[in-house]
């Protein structure tokens, strides 16, 4: 993995589809080599479908599936056009179909497992449409993002979404992708899952499930010779550079020292970065306004993490030409930088939200009123949300807002405990939607508080969020904006909110001379 030394810039990979393929090639076509563009890899299977109600403007997503069909003799990508695409697109205001949710079975499909368990492994299964689908959006985004140019392309995914990871992993090797980046939870045993997908050999996931018996564990094996009649299989894959996204130094050590094979390298990213981010160490403490409060046992030993040997790049309030001089002269490898390009034209972002960002830039907001720490997200991680009028940061909107979970990527998985005569039920439960569903399954109300659906915010984010009735009228599905602390970068290139600014110039104001 020698060129990932060579890589001083990474993007970084944001949301569901703010860092899409258009944003991700921008930034690797610029100074290849230098520069690593990222796609985020969440939630691409269900946005794809509504890219296609949407009427697919310009063909491009159309494009990425058949080519997936081009280079695998296969007929997926075609089914899944032929199953969402509305030519011309689908009524203004109408909602998009629904999209299956991503859900796990006892080994033989059912919804049940023994009442009397036994010690040892458990095996769950995922519906094969479900496999299919994630590995084919996946690939398609990357291939898009990587098409007609030499420049490296990343994509990045979160820990905390378990089920479709080893999947999407695979369909974004197939595409031929030259980094992972996983954080939000420890990456451990990752690695060594992606050296054997690069072989096209089974691998066995192990998910975390609630209210399992002591001596039990859970798993999902995935065989990549019985995906599409083995095609896939007959094409060699590269291995790519593996990057754990980790805040403080221990972490960093226990994945480099793991049994199971290190990361390539590491981000290294401060509680002032975008999106989630690791919680305080210690008791959790609040500010005035709620948010959780940071103290030095939080900031991360950079001797110990240089000590590693690994290649590391810092992320969280680097995102500038200081800051990339700051973290080499700390023994970093580069930076990673999100907000920054967030804002920029070819990010997936809305640009009513972006336009409202800036606007509030150019009135004067301090980052500290424009941008907040909260404990909206159902994860449990602290999330940073813009706040925007309108959106879910409003309180008003978020308690008017029906709770659903209709998406369910950040969902919790458990057992309903059985008596004697019945078998244990799987579920899976969301703290941000329905209160009844939550507390029958084993939910505690007082989880629930300030949960506010990411699923559904941040689809809204990038103009595929789901219209909903409300007595009787159509609205639309509010969004969640989520930024950095650090907006130095946004008002120097919008010239303080006035102009839009594009990839290009946020790499050039990065890497400057470098």
């Amino acid at each position: 993995m020698e060129f990932l030394r060579q890589v001083k810039l990474i993007q970084g990979g944001m949301g569901a589809y703010v860092s899409n393929w258009r944003l991700a090639r921008a930034v690797a076509i610029e100074r290849p080599g230098v520069t690593a563009g990222t796609v985020s890899g969440i939630g691409l299977d269900v946005g794809y479908a509504r890219l296609l109600e949407l009427g697919d403007p310009g063909g491009m997503i159309r494009s990425g599936l058949r080519a997936f069909d081009v280079r695998f003799a296969s007929t997926l990508g075609e089914d899944f056009i032929s199953r969402y695409f509305i030519p011309g697109g689908k009524a203004p205001g109408a909602k998009f179909h629904h999209f299956p949710m991503q859900t796990i079975q006892a080994a033989d499909g059912s919804a049940d497992l023994p009442s009397s368990p036994q010690p040892g492994v458990i095996q769950l299964s995922v519906g094969m449409d479900v496999i299919e689908r994630v590995i084919l959006t996946a690939f398609s985004e990357v291939w898009l993002a990587k098409a007609g140019h030499a420049g490296r392309i990343f994509v990045n995914f979160l820990k905390k979404i378990e089920l479709p990871l080893v999947f999407a992993m695979y369909g974004a090797m197939l595409a031929g992708v030259d980094g992972i980046v996983v954080g939000a939870g420890s990456p451990e045993g990752l690695p060594a899952i992606c050296a054997k997908l690069a072989r096209h050999e089974p691998v066995v996931l192990d998910l975390p499930m609630l209210y399992r018996e002591s001596g039990e564990s859970f798993q999902i094996q995935f065989n990549p010779a019985a995906l599409d009649g083995g095609r896939l299989t007959r094409h060699p894959i590269q291995k790519p550079a593996f990057l754990a996204i980790a805040s403080l130094d221990p972490l960093v050590r226990g994945l480099a020292e793991s049994p199971t094979g290190a990361p390539d390298g590491f981000i290294i990213e401060h509680h002032t970065a975008g999106g989630h981010n690791a919680g305080p160490q210690g008791p959790l403490l609040k500010d005035d306004l709620g948010q959780p409060v940071y103290g030095q046992a939080d900031e991360p030993d950079l001797e110990a993490i240089r000590s590693v040997g690994l290649p590391f790049w810092l992320a969280g309030g680097y995102g500038s030409c200081d800051g990339l001089q700051k973290a080499l002269s700390l023994g970093a490898t580069g930076v990673q930088a999100g907000t920054i390009f967030a804002l920029a034209s070819e990010s997936g972002m809305k640009p009513e939200y972006r336009g409202a960002i800036l606007a509030a830039i150019r009135n004067g907001v301090k980052d500290e009123d424009l941008v907040r720490t909260t404990l909206f997200s159902p994860t449990g991680y602290p999330f940073k949300v813009v706040q925007l009028p309108g959106t879910l940061a409003d309180d008003a909107i978020y308690n008017a807002r029906i709770r659903v979970c209709d998406i369910g990527l950040l969902v919790q998985r458990g057992l309903m405990k059985a008596d004697e005569s019945r078998s244990r039920r799987i579920f899976q439960r969301c703290p941000a939607g329905h209160l009844e569903a939550f507390t029958r399954d084993r939910g505690l109300p007082q989880n629930t508080e300030e949960k506010r659906c990411l699923c559904n915010g941040l689809l809204a984010t990038v103009g595929l969020g789901q219209a909903l009735t409300r007595e009787g009228v159509l609205v639309q599905e509010p969004a969640i904006v989520t930024l950095g602390n650090h907006l130095d970068g946004v008002r120097r290139l919008s010239s303080n909110g006035q102009v839009v600014y594009w990839a290009k110039d946020a790499v050039e104001d990065i890497l400057g001379e470098a």
